[in-house]
């Protein structure tokens, strides 16, 4: 790093005196040192120097004489110079003041060096400062280098690794799918949009540049063929050396993240249904099993309540179901992607099944959307979003709540709802009497609840009949005093017992 002439100052050992400031600007720093005593030594001289001299090219010009002195502080500022020093009692006693005078003029620093300070010492303090800085900076990149690494292996994983990143970098840094989507991070729309052409190209590639005052680059992440996404980076200016380390030490690191992450969900692919098979069979008894499971693959079961959405896999647009199966897996979301058939299935938190609603909606894909539900109503869940897909005609997610009526008996045409039926009574045809219940139900029913008729037809007593309706009302939860429930019984039985001829009552008393 540069050394400022107000270090230079401040460094009692050297006994500097500054004779002529720096013009005005930025402040005077210098990366080097040279000495030369040439009238014109700009051949040998680069810019950002600081020049010592004893004044030898000035010997035998004439006292007053501005003219020469302004001439070879042109020179100098012309080559890039930023400090001129005077070593004195060598040549002369003191600095010319025809010298002074054209550095003022210049506003090209001026400084004298005493005769006891020799410029040797001048030149070492430069180069250890400079030396110290390369030393100082390397050790950060280093520092750095391990951060990110330490970062990315820890539980906080690809997330973590951008954020020490950009803290250490002072940037802007973004992790981006195959898809453009950003995974991590954050990216401004314009150097998205470039990494996103540079991911259509299908092959690695970088580009950078600066826009609005602001540097950025891009780079695809993968090899040619199978890019795996691309990593984004910006800030105000742009990165040296040792900093672009420090990127392309992430770079590596976020690739072998994306590839890792792109088998875990092809993985996951394969034990999903099986995985959904086990919460639909056991339930609650389930869940721990499952969550287990997942935990090995790094990815959180949905917390209850919870919502499934239903898809059809043909109508996702090319590469979102990777997309969504990406989110499945990452650390931020609770979800569970399933592939069953020809159906997409999303188990989700209520603020992820927002994000997925939003993206089917975006790429015009109908689906369906169960209420929310616990383990126990998993099976009644995944019925109610396979309906609600059934009846989407629209982009975008159709809750089942939004259906025309929200009991079955206005949903006995769609397909699915049997299903539902068969479950809603499963708990009373599950119990020794529940079967008969039912079947007294139906033909009570078929006599428009009238009890003397049903009862002379099922061979009871009418008041028995009245006993094991009040008890079917409170198994089922449904008013079978009035037409309300009487009515949702019925399309109830009609729903899940679609070989029986139940005719729809004209009237329920």
């Amino acid at each position: 790093m540069p050394v400022s002439i107000d270090e230079l100052l401040a460094e009692t050992r050297l006994a500097l005196t500054l004779l002529a400031p720096a013009g005005p600007g930025e402040p005077a720093v210098v990366d080097w040192s040279h000495s030369s005593d040439l009238d014109d030594p700009t051949p040998f001289l680069e810019p950002g120097q600081l020049l010592l001299t004893t004044g030898r090219q000035f010997t035998g010009l004439a006292p007053g004489d501005l003219r020469p002195y302004s001439a070879y502080v042109a020179r100098l500022t012309g080559a890039g110079v930023v400090a001129l020093g005077f070593g004195t009692e060598v040549v002369r006693d003191g600095t010319p003041d025809e010298l002074v005078r054209a550095c003022l003029d210049a506003g090209l620093a001026l400084l004298e060096v005493p005769y006891a300070t020799p410029f040797i010492a001048v030149s070492r303090f430069i180069a250890d400062r400079v030396a110290a800085e390369g030393r100082a900076r390397l050790q950060d990149a280093l520092d750095a280098q391990e951060a990110v690494s330490s970062a990315v292996l820890s539980a906080g994983g690809l997330a973590a690794a951008v954020r020490s990143a950009s803290q250490r970098l002072g940037a802007r840094i973004g992790v981006l799918d195959s898809d453009g989507t950003v995974l991590e991070g954050r990216a401004g729309e314009a150097v998205r949009a470039r990494a996103i052409a540079l991911i259509m190209r299908g092959r690695r590639a970088r580009d950078s540049g600066a826009e609005s005052d602001r540097w950025w680059s891009a780079q695809t992440l993968g090899g040619a063929g199978r890019l795996s996404g691309a990593l984004v980076v910006e800030r105000e200016t742009p990165f040296d050396p040792l900093e672009t380390s420090v990127v392309t030490v992430l770079a590596a690191l976020t690739e072998l993240a994306l590839e890792h992450d792109d088998d875990r969900r092809l993985a996951l692919r394969a034990i999903a249904p099986q995985l959904l098979a086990v919460l639909r069979q056991r339930g609650t008894a389930g869940v721990d099993a499952v969550r287990s499971a997942l935990e090995h693959h790094g990815v959180g079961l949905p917390e209850e309540p919870f919502r499934v959405l239903a898809a059809r896999v043909d109508d996702l647009p090319a590469g979102e179901l990777d997309a969504l199966e990406r989110l499945g897996i990452s650390p931020h979301r609770r979800l569970l992607v399933v592939v069953e058939g020809d159906r997409l299935l999303v188990l989700s938190d209520h603020g992820g099944s927002d994000e997925v609603a939003a993206r089917l909606a975006a790429g015009g894909v109908p689906a369906g959307g169960s209420d929310p539900a616990g383990w126990n109503r998993l099976g009644e869940a995944l019925t109610e979003a396979v309906t609600a897909l059934e009846a989407a005609q629209e982009p975008g997610v159709l809750g089942f709540h939004e259906l025309s009526s929200a009991s079955v008996f206005g949903l006995l045409t769609a397909t699915g709802v049997a299903e539902l039926a068969r479950r809603r009574l499963n708990p009373v045809r599950q119990t020794p009497e529940g079967p008969d219940r039912l079947r007294e139900a139906g033909v009570w029913l078929e006599h428009q609840g009238a009890w003397d008729p049903a009862s002379r037809e099922l061979g009871l007593h009418r008041h028995t009949l009245k006993q094991h309706m009040t008890e079917l009302a409170a198994a089922t939860g449904l008013d079978l005093d009035g037409f309300g429930g009487r009515a949702e019984l019925w399309a109830l039985l009609r729903a899940s017992e679609a070989d029986r001829n139940i005719s729809p009552p004209a009237a329920l008393h």
